[in-house]
């Protein structure tokens, strides 16, 4: 039996026709994927920084709790609290007077990690206010006590400058 004549249109495609086609679809699958692996790679980054913002969060909590946090710097990782979860990670923390109010810290907690050669950091910066009339003493004691001291340098009184500054409450 034979077989019926075929219109020349009606055969299909090409060699040609079917290796372009394939060049083409490799080019739009290398970029896909580029696209892809950037997309990977922007993921871990953001999720790297929403555990530092967490761990953050949790060094401000401990000094949240000490209500009036000594001045002063510290330092560490957190292998003590999570052991073996977060071993790229480590905070510090610097507690500093306020420059306008005396019963207020400063308090700044940094956690850094690297990201390959590149350190990356969060910070979060939070005002604690003295709460008990102790705390505020203290504050004060510690406020006048600086004033004597830049008084003394400077040839006045520290009596004067300590009445100036509480003269207005």
């Amino acid at each position: 039996m034979m077989r019926p004549a075929r219109d020349r249109s009606s055969r299909g495609f090409t060699l040609l026709e079917c290796m372009v086609a394939m060049a083409i679809l490799a080019t739009v699958l290398v970029v896909l994927l580029e696209n892809h692996a950037a997309s990977l790679r922007l993921s871990e980054t953001s999720r790297k920084y929403s555990v530092a913002i967490n761990l953050a969060r949790s060094v401000m909590n401990d000094l949240e709790v000490q209500v009036w946090p000594d001045i002063g710097s510290d330092q560490g990782n957190f292998e003590d609290t999570y052991p073996g979860l977060f071993p790229d990670f480590r905070w510090e923390n610097d507690v500093e007077e306020n420059v306008f109010w005396p019963y207020v810290r400063e308090c700044r907690v940094r956690v850094l990690w690297y990201d390959g050669p590149v350190e990356r950091n969060v910070e979060i910066l939070e005002y604690l206010a003295a709460v008990t009339q102790e705390q505020q003493q203290e504050a004060e004691a510690i406020d006048d006590d600086a004033s004597d001291d830049d008084n003394a340098g400077s040839g006045g009184s520290g009596s004067a400058k300590s009445k100036a500054g509480t003269g207005g409450s």
